[in-house]
This record gives C-alpha cells, sequence and structure tokens, in this order.
C-alpha cells in the first residue's frame, strides 16, 4: 500500500510534455468519488496503487445478502452526509515527473452547510488548476442497484479491517460511474478501499484508474486518507499518461448526529 513517505521528495520544472500529462492529472480529478506513515525512503520507487492486492487473505464472515449489505452501507453514507455541518481537512498531492521527480501542492478544503467546499491553495507547483471537490467525495460513493451490476465476490481483510469485497459494473456509462472493485468494512458497513476505472472518461481521455482509502475519524464517520489515480490522453496521435497521489489529514468535523447501521453479522 502506498503511503506519502514513500514518494520522493526532489522537485522538477515543467517539461516539453508536461502540458498533456496535467491535462491527464486534471481529468483525474473530475473523476467519479473526486466530483475521490512509513519513513521516507528518496529511492523507493512509486508502486501501483490501482491493482488491488491479489494476496488479501479469507476471513469468516457470517453468509449475509447482498440486498442487507448495499440497504446498510447507502443508509451509512446518507447519513455521513446529513450529520455533517462543517469540515476542516488538510490535502496534499504529489504528481511524480518523468525524471523521477515530483511537483507538489497543499490546499485546505473547508466545507459548511451553507457555503458548501471551498478549496483554499497554500502553495502549488502544478501550475494549473487541481480539480473540484464535494463533500460526497470524501465520504464515499452510494451503491444504487439501479446503477450497477453489483456481486457480492467474497470476504477479506482490506486496510486491516475484516471487509465484504464487492464488484462493480456500471450500468450507468459516464464519468460518474465506475467498473472495479469495492471493500465494505463487514462491521461499519462503511467504504474501506476502491480500486476502479472511469466506466466512460471524457475525450481525450482514455481511460482514468483510481485507488481510494478511507479510514474512522474521532467523530466516527470513515473519509478517504488516499486517492491514486492514473490516467491515459490520447491527442493528436500522441499518448501520454499522468499519475497523481492525494493525501488527507487533520480531519476537524463537527456533525449533529452520527448514528450509524451497525454490523450485519
Amino acid at each position: 500500500m502506498l503511503h506519502r513517505d514513500d514518494l520522493p521528495s526532489s522537485r522538477t520544472v515543467r517539461t516539453g510534455a508536461a502540458a498533456l500529462v496535467a491535462l491527464v492529472s486534471v481529468c483525474l480529478l473530475f473523476a467519479p468519488l473526486a466530483h475521490g506513515l512509513a519513513a521516507r525512503d528518496p529511492g523507493t520507487a512509486v508502486p501501483d496503487t490501482c491493482a488491488a492486492d491479489s494476496t488479501a487473505a479469507p476471513i469468516p464472515v457470517p453468509e449475509v445478502a447482498l440486498e442487507d449489505i448495499l440497504a446498510s452501507y447507502n443508509e451509512n453514507i446518507r447519513r455521513a452526509f446529513d450529520s455533517i455541518d462543517s469540515l476542516h481537512v488538510v490535502q496534499d498531492m504529489f504528481e511524480p515527473q518523468p525524471d523521477g521527480t515530483q511537483k507538489t501542492a497543499r490546499a485546505i478544503l473547508t466545507y459548511t452547510r451553507a457555503g458548501g467546499m471551498v478549496r483554499d491553495e497554500v502553495r502549488s507547483e502544478l501550475e494549473y488548476p487541481a480539480g473540484n471537490y464535494t463533500l460526497r467525495s470524501l465520504i464515499g460513493p452510494t451503491l444504487e442497484p439501479s446503477e450497477y451490476l453489483i456481486e457480492l465476490e467474497d470476504t477479506e481483510e482490506a486496510e486491516g479491517h475484516d471487509c465484504y469485497r464487492l464488484s462493480l459494473e456500471a450500468a450507468v456509462r459516464d464519468v460518474d460511474h465506475i467498473d472495479g472493485t469495492i471493500w465494505i468494512s463487514s462491521q461499519h458497513l462503511t467504504p474501506v478501499r476502491i480500486v476502479a476505472e472511469v466506466s466512460d472518461p471524457p475525450f481525450p481521455i482514455t481511460e482514468i484508474k483510481l485507488d481510494k482509502s478511507f479510514a474512522p475519524e474521532p467523530s466516527g464517520l470513515w473519509f478517504v486518507r488516499r486517492h491514486s489515480g492514473e490516467g491515459e490522453a490520447n491527442l493528436l496521435l500522441v499518448r501520454r499518461r499522468g499519475v497523481r497521489h492525494i493525501f488527507y489529514d487533520d480531519y476537524l468535523v463537527t456533525i449533529t448526529d452520527v448514528r450509524s447501521t451497525e454490523s450485519l453479522e
């Protein structure tokens, strides 16, 4: 699993091909869910975070109907969304460059019911827009049976949590829906990890992969902690790929109600 400190710390200047790579990176942030630590070793290569970990061992979880899992999961996502009065979080971006260095950016995301989400940039080397963010992009998606073909594949550990592993195939094919895998906590019925591709990326993007991990905060709610994205653009017979890693820290949340559905076990 990729951590912030696994990334190289050196900087670079924009290269001739960076404009198209930047386009890919911007589109990564318009993927669905974005509408979503060890000591630093500068020589460590960035692992492929958009591939699921196939070594996770199955865990014994009582059989539960998929319909019950989805009903409780969707209810928890909606309750989390409705319970938040305000939110403040630090967002750090890292963009690996072709020469092995990286560009970085830091911002503060602030949400209020009245004003929605506001992104205040602290510093940036990216030199282009960093994307749009919503509260729902930090909480996770709802999984409506009318919008997805969903199968319960297995039970296994992910990110240190016992989970249901579900496969997703978008019935609605657009930039807001994904094909891939989601791990849902069997205890909390909340998203733990999502590894997927956008079902229909916007032109000239031909592919957008994403890998998001979630964790509980002191408020009792679960939020995204890491979002890695990889995209490919094909423009004028030139194909380029771009990668971006986003980390979220120091959540401060005020809530009115944090009731959640208990485990289905």
